[in-house]
């Protein structure tokens, strides 16, 4: 048995020569001592295993241009020398490049956001030896935090790291700043490097370094740095490619919505208006009451489907205006019923406190429930129940019919736009409940689904109340 002392004066690049000695010699004869900073090999003794070492130490050496390194075998010690000192700098920086070059590479032929940036998600995991590598970016003027794509790393778990309190206060903190900063998070080193564009903070890519991390040398995090700016020229670039896609997708979609959705009641009321115009005098009384009705059914679906076009053209810019007050929520309820369900509010039961008061923007509160009341009229059965209430800090407005519910494979893209059940009967535009979430994401709010007891669609507006608008209970006097 041999063993042999291997000094490493540059801790930061210890992994890749004990990766090298433990393909020689195998993972439980390599150890390494990060006090002393020494590479121990443990092997069994033959001629050939001092060279083995020797070879092995030289061409790290040469890969990673360390300068100098000592050796121990027994009580004998020497120090192998670069082949050539002079290019120790000069190798530092064609690393630095070669990295930079990788990580560029790795973007082509990527044909989406997630797939462009896990890869370079990998190619800096490879490159600084990172267990685990992700990318965050910051959404929306409240800088929420969304995880965008990953490496090794599951994004539920990614997601629970950044938003532990600690992190998001790198986030806060360094938003401003191309700094690099490393934290301790759950026993772990974790490196934060801000995604820099132009003039602000577009993100973060989040390196795990595991429990026992070597330490980073300043031309590394200076290099981190760099790399987070490309990063976020990716994350840019390819948002903005998404963007467009979904642009084009949209525009396609509502041209398609306009021609074929608006075809059937605008010819029906042309048609029928027509017909009163022209030969009204010869029809019978039963005949007009008869047009007469149909043609308002369908001045009233033509006015639903013009006012969910201006919805989608007003969320499709971003020109949503959230403007809250006092809505007196039992009597807004009421109103929205009878508007919406004619002579079926009768299928309607509404169970909500009288003296219940919300802060929230009456566009909005309209939009979402109207939508929600048409969708349960079409595809539910009565009774149909809306209530709402406050608990939690949140206001809840639930909408729940007693019909058959969502099919199962249409929940995952229920809230897509123009996602439509296969009944083509009582098929809408596809619009109302995207909409309606849409709505209720400019709230600050959610709106979920989830399956009524026994049976049914049960829809619930989660919209959380502001500390200084507390919604509130009217106490009558007496």
């Amino acid at each position: 048995m041999v063993e042999i002392e291997v000094t490493v004066a540059d801790g930061a690049r210890v992994h890749g020569l004990m990766r090298r000695l433990r393909e020689l010699f195998g993972p439980t004869a390599v150890a390494y001592d990060s006090t002393a900073k020494t590479v121990d090999v443990r092997a069994e003794w033959e001629s050939r295993t001092v060279v083995a070492v020797v070879e092995a130490v030289r061409a790290w050496m040469d890969e990673s241009g360390v300068a100098s390194t000592s050796l121990a075998i027994g009580d004998q010690s020497f120090t192998l020398v670069s082949r050539d000192l002079s290019r120790s700098d000069a190798d530092e920086q064609t690393r630095a490049l070669a990295l930079v070059a990788e990580v560029v590479r790795s973007a082509h032929g990527a044909e989406d956001t997630v797939t462009l940036l896990a890869r370079a998600c990998e190619s800096i995991s490879e490159a600084f030896e990172f267990p685990r590598v992700g990318i965050a970016r910051t959404v929306g003027s409240a800088h929420e935090i969304e995880v965008v794509a990953a490496h090794a790393w599951a994004l539920d778990d990614l997601a629970a790291v950044a938003m532990l309190p600690e992190v998001r206060s790198i986030f806060r903190d360094a938003a401003g700043s191309a700094a690099v900063i490393v934290t301790d998070v759950a026993e772990r080193s974790v490196v934060v490097v801000p995604l820099m564009s132009a003039d602000s903070c577009d993100g973060f890519f989040l390196a795990d370094r595991g429990v026992a991390a070597r330490t980073l040398e300043p031309s590394e995090l200076v290099l981190l740095s760099a790399l987070g700016t490309i990063v976020c020229a990716f994350l840019e670039k390819t948002v903005a490619r998404d963007d467009l896609q979904l642009a084009g997708e949209f525009k396609t979609d509502f041209i398609s919505l306009a021609s074929h959705e608006l075809r059937t009641p605008t010819a029906a009321v042309c048609g029928i208006a027509a017909t009163l115009h022209e030969r009204g005098d010869a029809l019978t009384a039963d005949q007009r009451r008869g047009l007469t009705q149909v043609l308002y059914e369908q001045g009233l679906r033509l006015h639903r489907l013009v006012d969910q076009l201006l919805d989608l053209s007003r969320l499709e810019r971003a020109a949503l205006r959230i403007s809250p007050s006092s809505l007196a929520v039992l009597e807004r309820t009421q109103e929205i019923v009878r508007s919406v369900a004619g002579d079926r509010s009768g299928e309607i039961e509404i169970r909500i406190d009288p003296f219940l008061v919300m802060e929230a923007d009456g566009l909005a509160f309209d939009r979402i429930l109207s939508n929600l009341i048409v969708n349960a009229l079409r595809y539910g059965q009565a009774p149909i129940a809306v209530s709402a209430s406050t608990r939690d800090r949140h206001f809840r407005l639930t909408v729940e019919d007693s019909g058959p519910g969502v099919p199962e494979e249409l929940e995952p893209k229920l809230f897509d736009r123009f996602t439509r059940g296969d009944n083509v009967t009582k098929a809408g535009s596809g619009l109302g409940l995207s909409i309606a979430r849409s709505y209720a994401h400019a709230h600050g709010g959610e709106l979920l689904y989830g399956s009524a007891t026994p049976h049914g669609a049960r829809f619930e507006l989660v919209v959380p109340i502001a500390e200084t608008e507390q919604p509130r209970e009217i106490i009558p006097l007496g």
